[in-house]
């Protein structure tokens, strides 16, 4: 009798331990589905090019040319009072004449969730001025996803900075 004791508390254990496993693999499975896929971010060759500017009467023409390999759908423009700076703090988007053509602090193309502009395509824009720029930053933008579930990407990989001179 002793013995049959012995073998039901190791059945038991057994028993438990396998419970226990099972459940946690059912956990795992479950909570798996809701980490996030992967990031959506915009694809290697995306280059935007600032081929001409002039400052007149306050206001900031520019001619910009996509020169990568991919559409995009608008930008991300600041700019900075000093060359020195590491990083553009104003936002010239409030400042973009056609304000129908702009979300939040974004300049688009087209407000259709498009990625509008091309290779080699050029698209002006001007901007009023209130103060002095020594710099321009310019960060292309993206829709991507699948069928309707299209998201604004920022392509922050496709980042440029130039120097201007606009007083």
């Amino acid at each position: 009798m002793k013995k049959k004791k012995g073998v039901s508390a190791i059945v038991g254990y057994v028993l438990l331990i396998s419970f226990g496993i099972v459940m946690g693999l059912i956990v795992f499975a479950y909570l798996k589905t809701y980490t996030p896929k992967d990031a959506l971010a915009c694809p290697e060759g995306t280059s935007i090019f600032l081929k001409t500017y002039n400052c007149e009467n306050g206001v900031l023409n520019i001619t910009i040319k996509n020169n990568g390999r991919f559409n995009f759908s608008g930008y991300f423009i600041k700019g900075a009072n000093s060359s020195t700076q590491e990083v553009a703090t104003i936002d010239l988007s409030k400042n973009f004449t056609d304000q129908n053509k702009t979300l939040g602090n974004v300049v688009l193309f087209s407000l259709q969730n498009t990625n509008l502009m091309g290779p080699d395509i050029e698209m002006n824009g001007s901007f009023n001025l209130n103060q002095n720029l020594s710099m321009i930053e310019f960060i292309p933008i993206r829709f991507q996803g699948e069928g309707k579930n299209l998201k604004m990407v920022s392509c922050g990989n496709a980042k440029i900075q130039e120097e201007i001179s606009c007083s």
